[in-house]
């Protein structure tokens, strides 16, 4: 039977290592989400620069397949990351976090692509 998470404020109130964990949830989740769109994004430049003819295409090609390793060693230790226990978990999936940030800025203002946050 799946294990879905029902709000209820007096659990919350109550328990707030619950609540905690809702939220360690949630942030573990947009950034799953965030390295999947990085990841599709950096396919679709690719796919993009493979298309066209101009005289830096091997740079940009090259700058492309780098991001795609970065993105790939960010989701593995993020997988690793959910397997551990505190306070390595947390320890592991803030470095995620942290690289995620700088890889993402990278895209934004080296490649001219706009990210847009989360609200």
């Amino acid at each position: 039977m799946p294990d879905h998470a029902v709000w209820n404020p007096s659990t919350e109130l109550s328990d707030p290592g619950n609540r905690l964990q809702r939220i360690e949830d949630e942030l573990e989740n947009d950034l799953e989400n965030r390295l999947r769109n990085l990841d599709k994004l950096v396919d679709s430049i690719a796919a993009a620069l493979r298309r066209e003819n101009f005289q830096g295409k091997p740079r940009a090609l090259d700058l492309v397949n780098d991001l795609r390793v970065k993105i790939k060693a960010n989701q593995n230790m993020f997988r690793v990351g959910k397997l551990l226990s505190e306070p390595a978990r947390h320890s592991v999936i803030s470095k995620v976090s942290d690289s995620l940030n700088d890889l993402e800025q990278f895209v934004a203002s080296d490649l001219g692509v706009e990210m847009t946050k989360p609200h």
